[in-house]
Order: C-alpha cells, then structure tokens, then sequence
C-alpha cells in the first residue's frame, strides 16, 4: 500500500509546469561573435571589443571592467575570479585562477578568538578582506592570450562611470539591502549611497573616483595596483578597518594559469575550475551521482528529481567541510571524490521514500544561509575561442569599505574560510579560501558546446547542475534551461537545512516533498539569491551563436 501510494505520488508531479508559470525565454542570437553578462552594458562593451577586432580575452576582460562599474554590487577591482579559456586554432582549454589571498599576517585561530562577534570580523571589518586578484588575473590573461592592452579593455569601463548609466530595480533593491553597511564602513558622503540614501530604479549613478583610478591603471598597469599609490590606499583603508593587510601584501600576490579539472556527464566532457574553487569539483560529483538515475524518467521539476537531487546535494555539504581547502596548503583527495566509487556510495544512501534524516557531521558549517553573490560573463568570438568568467566581491557590496578616492569596493572573502582553526579551510598566511565559482565549458564529441556560469555562492553548484540537466535530459533550449525554476538543498550540523524551493514550482510537488519528510523554505520566483547564470550554447553545424542570460538578475546579451 504504501509503495502503491508512493508511486502515485511521484508520477503525479511530473507534469511540466503550466506555460502561465514559465518565463519567456531571451534568447540572444549572433552569427559571429556573442557575450552575455549580468548587465546589458556589460554585454555591449565586449561585443564592441569584438567587433573592433578582439579576440574572447579581450572581449571579456571589457566586459568584467565594465561590470566593476555598472554592477559594482557583485565584483570589481576589490575581489578575485577565476576564467575558463577555450583556444579554438590550439584546441586548449586552461584556467586563469586569481582567488584571492589571506594577508601573511592571517592565522587559522583569527576568527575562532573573536567568539559571538567572529561573523562580524569576517564580514564587515578590514579582516574580511583579502588581498585582491582581480586586475592580476585581468593582466595576465591579456598578456598571455589577448591581443589588447589593459588601456584599451579599460576605455568603455572609464567612459561609463564618468557618464553615468540608470540605476535598475535590482541594483536599487541591493543598495537598500546592504544600506547600513554601507553607510557604516563607506560612509554617507559614498558614491554607493545618494545623498546618504539608497538609489532608486531611474537615478543616475555615476562614480568619477572609479573612472580616475581605470585611468591610473590604463596608464600606469597593473603593477599601480599592487605596488604604486592605489596599494597604499588599499592597505589603509583595510588597516583603517582594524584589517591586517600590508603593501607587502598586495605587492607579493601573483595571478596563476592552472590546468582545468576534468569531467563528464552522459557521453560529454567538461572542463571546470579546479580548487580552491570547490564549485566545480561538486558540479562533476552530482552529475557522476546523476548518471545512474532516470533523470528523463522522472521528469523536470517532478517530486522523485527534486528529491534525489536535493539529498544528493545534502552528501555533497556534508564532505564539504572535511575535504575542501587550499590546494597548496592541504591535500585534496581529488581522485577518490571524482571516483565512481564515491558517487555509488553517495546515490546508495539515497532513500526513494524519504529523507535520509541524518548526514556526517563535519567541523565546519559551509551552508549557512548567506547573501554572499557575484557575477558571471560568457564570450566566443568569430575564431571560436571562448571565455567563461566568473568573478566576485563576495557579499553584495563586499566589504562595504572603499579605499579613499578610488572608487571601488574592497571584498570580504576572508568570510569564505572555516572559523573552526582545525579545519582543512581555515586561514593562514597567503592560504586561498575555498570558493564556490564554477565557471565550465561543455564539450561534446570533441567540440565547445556550452560555455556556462552563475553567481549564488553555495547555490552555483546546484544551479549549474538544474541547468545542464534541463539541456542535456529534458530537451530544453538555453535560455528556457536558465529561466527554470530552481531549488536548493544542504545540510550542517548533521541534519538537513530547509529545501530552499521558488514558487513557480507547482503546490502538488511542494506536497509531494513535504510527505518525502523534507521542510521547504518557499522563495519568491526569480529570487536573485538563487543566481543569475549565463551561458552560450555553440552548434555543430551551421552560423548561429546562442546566448541566454538570467532575468534573476539584469543579465543580457550582445553580438554580431
């Protein structure tokens, strides 16, 4: 009786959902050269780059100066990134990784001292911040790969905080969200902040310190960064802030090209970032776990896929903690959490009929309820070469601290290491926090197929993953795949969090997961904090280059 009435559940849900409950999808389309990105001006700059004559780099390093300027909430010059590169003539993918790094005066007990105030120390003091990478990565994939100079990928960036764009609704509803952390670490007289207010949807934002500092850089370099007067306002700021950072800091940071780490899901390869971007090692684990289920079967949004997944994804969590650190610092046993053997062993404690309940325990918790977020772009240019770049502040508005005079906004990833000082992801001197980007190219039979990303902090891997299988299991178009609706799962402590679920997924599903014993946390639709990916989708045959872009967020594209 009670596998009869399980089963009439499960097949119940796998009605699609109503077209009333579907967004339009945005399809962008191109012959020649696309960009998508979190913001239609972002967009335009790369397509601009491409259509004067540079290749992917080039393209999509204009298109993240821009986004430092017209979606500073979410990643600049303050942060760090990593980007997938695709060398079409070489057929060679590689990683440009520029994760930032713990100042030398870090140690791993820094946060453990601080008790019931460490939260703060990690989020919203000068010790949340680490020492920055984003221009060093910028830098060395244009000398290594590009063909134009930091100058020249800087202009429209420059031209775009001296002019001044629109603020949109979603830029309006951040500042308000993070207005008192602004208004404590920037200050009323901010660029952040209008008049000492939030801005709302239709001001006009302007930052002409930020267009004076891409100045400095265009004509100067990277090294003003990192040893020139710009590293001497970084330090103070961070000291300023009761931070650790030195200039010797910013000056001994270097940039790395890293080879990608490697996997497959149902006949295609996939090329991610390896850690301390921790992202893409769990998207290649839940698609391996995935493979050995009737994903199409089921059905996309039904009961018997959410479930699965969500308890999939609360394992994943649950070795989070114990594995995940700084691959220079501590040993990752990459091979063993790739094997099939793992993904087995995982999918065999999966239950069909309800919720594990329980789940090991780790010493740290990496699936707090956090806003942290940042920002993903996408470019293939006429030749076939390809960029997937994800890039980040950390929290919206990072730190909330601006450097004097500069413009931009300082992050605060020393949040993303453990408190617990015997964690394998604790701080220490020059150590990388564990991250959760996962920028990845899809290969199928040998060529790029799809080029693919999104920001959401612990909701990127789970978000990558709804997407491919929409593609790949269900037949959905690009855009549609991304538009979907998504849903979220983790555990800590041992025990499942909430099922973090939007709206538009139908109430007889809901119900169907509530009786699997899961405790739902039902989000608006298109919540921003569920990411805002992007990706490209390349054919085997013929011209047409196609782009989707998330309206969880202001994404868009652009081509040619």
């Amino acid at each position: 009786m009670k596998r009869a009435l399980l089963a009439a559940l499960l097949s119940a849900s796998l009605v699609p959902l109503p077209a009333a409950d579907r967004h339009t999808p945005r399809d962008f389309q191109a012959r020649r050269g696309l960009v998508v990105a979190a913001h239609p001006l972002a967009a335009e700059a790369g397509r601009d780059m491409l259509k004067a004559g540079g290749n992917a780099v080039d393209a999509a390093v204009a298109a993240a100066f821009a986004l430092n300027v017209v979606e500073p909430f979410a990643s600049g010059l303050g942060g760090g990134g990593f980007m997938v590169v695709y060398l079409a003539a070489q057929k060679k993918t590689t990683v440009i990784s520029f994760r930032e790094k713990a100042p030398a005066a870090a140690t791993p007990s820094m946060f453990a001292e601080r008790g019931e105030a460490a939260e703060e120390w990690k989020s919203e003091r000068g010790t949340a911040v680490a020492v920055p990478g984003m221009l060093a990565g910028w830098d060395l994939a244009l000398r290594t790969y590009g063909t134009r100079s930091l100058a020249q990928t800087a202009a429209r960036a420059i031209e775009l905080a001296e002019k001044g764009f629109p603020v949109s609704p979603t830029f309006s509803a951040i500042n308000k969200d993070e207005y008192e952390k602004l208004l404590k670490n920037a200050g009323e007289e901010s660029v952040y902040l209008n008049q000492g207010l939030p801005y709302e949807p239709g001001d006009v934002f302007r930052n002409p310190d930020l267009a004076r500092t891409l100045r400095t850089i265009a004509e100067k370099g990277a090294r003003e960064f990192y040893r020139g007067e710009l590293a001497d306002r970084i330090a103070a700021a961070v000291r300023a802030h009761d931070g650790l950072m030195t200039v010797d800091d910013l000056a001994a940071y270097q940039a790395r090209e890293v080879e990608p780490l490697r996997g497959g899901y149902r006949g295609l390869e996939i090329a991610t970032v390896p850690p301390p971007a921790a992202g893409g090692l769990h998207v290649l684990q839940l698609l391996r776990i995935m493979e050995a289920w009737p994903v199409r079967k089921w059905g996309p949004g039904s009961v018997a896929s959410l479930h699965h997944l969500s308890e999939a994804m609360r394992f994943i969590f649950a070795g989070h903690g114990r594995t995940m650190g700084d691959p220079e610092a501590v040993s990752i046993p990459m091979d063993e959490l790739l094997s099939a053997d793992y993904a087995a062993g995982i999918a065999a404690r999966i239950r069909p009929d309800r919720t594990a309940g329980a789940y090991p325990v780790t010493a740290s918790d990496p699936a707090k309820d956090r806003r942290e977020n940042t920002t993903h772009l996408a470019v293939v240019d006429k030749d076939g070469n390809i960029v997937a770049l994800t890039q980040s502040i950390n929290d919206f508005f990072g730190s909330g601290i601006v450097p004097e005079g500069t413009g931009f906004l300082l992050n605060d990833h020393m949040r993303d290491f453990d408190t617990d000082p015997a964690s394998p992801n604790a701080p220490g001197p020059g150590r990388r926090p564990v991250s959760s980007m996962a920028p990845l190219i899809v290969f199928r039979d040998g060529r790029p197929w799809l080029a693919l990303g999104s920001p959401g902090g612990l909701r990127i891997f789970p978000t990558l993953v709804q997407i491919i299988s929409n593609i790949v299991d269900h037949g959905m178009g690009l855009d549609e795949a991304i538009e979907a609706p998504r849903f979220f799962s983790s555990s800590g402590e041992g025990k499942a969090k909430p099922l973090a679920i939007e709206s538009r997924f139908p109430e007889a599903v809901r119900k169907g997961l509530e009786a699997l014993g899961h405790k739902l946390d039902v989000k608006e639709a298109y919540d921003k904090y569920f990411g805002g990916a992007q990706g490209l989708m390349l054919p085997a045959r013929g011209k047409r280059l196609w782009g989707g872009a998330d309206s969880r967020r202001d994404g868009s594209g652009a081509g040619y």
